[in-house]
C-alpha cells in the first residue's frame, strides 16, 4: 500500500527517521519492504508502529532520506519473527542497530520490565539519539559517553545477571558478540536481529537463505541464539 510521509526527522546528514500517517501492527524486530517511485524495493526495520529508521548506503536508503512530507512512498508488510519479550533484559546496538531495539525499548517499558540498553557507535553524530531510558552510550573516538565500543563494555559486563539479551548490528558486531555469549553468558534466552539482502519478504526468493537453510525474511529476521552458527550471522 502506499502511504504519505507525515515527517522526515533528520539526525545527521546519513540517517534519518521516516514518520508515516499509517499505524501498522508491527512488532519490534519486524520489518516492511519499502518502496520509492523509480528506485528498488528494500527491507527496513520498523522504528515504531508508524516509523522506519533509514542510514543511507545505496540509492533507495538516500532516496528515502531525499522524500519530503506529503511525499508517497510503498509499505507492504509486516514481515517477519519479532523478539520475544523478556523481563530483566540487556539491548545492545550498534550504529542503525538501534532502530529495532528503540522499538522494542518502547514495549518493555511499556509493560514495567526491566532492562538495560548498551549503544555504540563510531562518534556523536551517529548516535542518534540520546534519551533512553537507563542507557550506556558508547563512542569510538570518544565525543559522547564511554570511549571505545559496545563490544568492549559486553566483554566486561556480568553478563549472568541478565535473563534475555537482545543484539542488533552489522555482522562482524554481531560475531563478536557471539564470541563473547559463547564464552561468558548463562541466559538461555539471546536473540539476534540480522540484516541481509532481502527481495520478496515472504520466504519465495531464497535471496535470504542462511548458511543453515532458514530464512531471514520469514523465519527470521530476529533469531534465537541456539538456532545459529557464526557462520550464519
Amino acid at each position: 500500500m502506499f502511504v504519505r510521509v507525515a515527517k522526515v526527522e533528520k539526525h545527521s546528514k546519513d540517517i534519518a527517521t521516516i514518520h508515516i500517517n499509517a499505524r501498522f501492527n508491527a512488532l519490534p524486530g519486524q520489518f516492511a519492504m519499502l518502496y520509492v517511485p523509480e528506485y528498488e524495493e528494500i527491507p527496513i526495520s520498523f522504528s515504531s508502529e508508524s516509523s522506519f529508521t533509514v542510514k543511507a548506503v545505496g540509492e533507495t536508503t538516500r532516496a528515502l532520506l531525499d522524500t519530503k512530507r506529503g511525499s508517497l512512498i510503498g509499505v507492504r508488510g509486516p514481515f517477519g519473527r519479532p523478539f520475544r519479550l523478556k523481563n530483566n533484559a540487556l539491548l545492545i546496538a550498534g550504529g542503525i542497530g538501534i532502530a529495532p531495539l528503540r522499538f522494542l525499548s518502547y514495549r518493555l517499558l511499556r509493560k514495567g520490565y526491566n532492562f538495560q540498553v548498551v549503544y555504540g557507535a563510531k562518534n556523536a553524530e551517529e548516535l542518534i539519539w540520546k534519551d533512553f531510558y537507563n542507557a550506556v552510550y558508547i563512542t569510538e573516538n570518544g565525543t559522547y559517553g564511554i570511549k571505545g565500543t559496545a563490544v568492549d563494555f559486553v566483554e566486561k559486563e556480568s553478563l549472568e545477571r541478565y535473563s534475555a539479551i537482545y543484539s542488533c548490528g552489522k555482522s562482524e558486531f554481531l560475531k563478536k558478540l557471539y564470541r563473547i555469549f559463547e564464552e561468558k553468558s548463562k541466559s538461555k534466552f539471546i536473540e539476534f536481529s540480522l540484516e541481509r539482502y532481502i527481495r520478496c519478504g515472504i520466504g519465495v526468493c531464497g535471496s535470504c537463505v542462511l548458511e543453515n537453510g532458514m530464512r531471514v525474511c520469514k523465519d527470521g529476521p530476529v533469531f534465537n541464539m541456539n538456532e545459529l552458527t557464526i557462520d550464519d550471522l
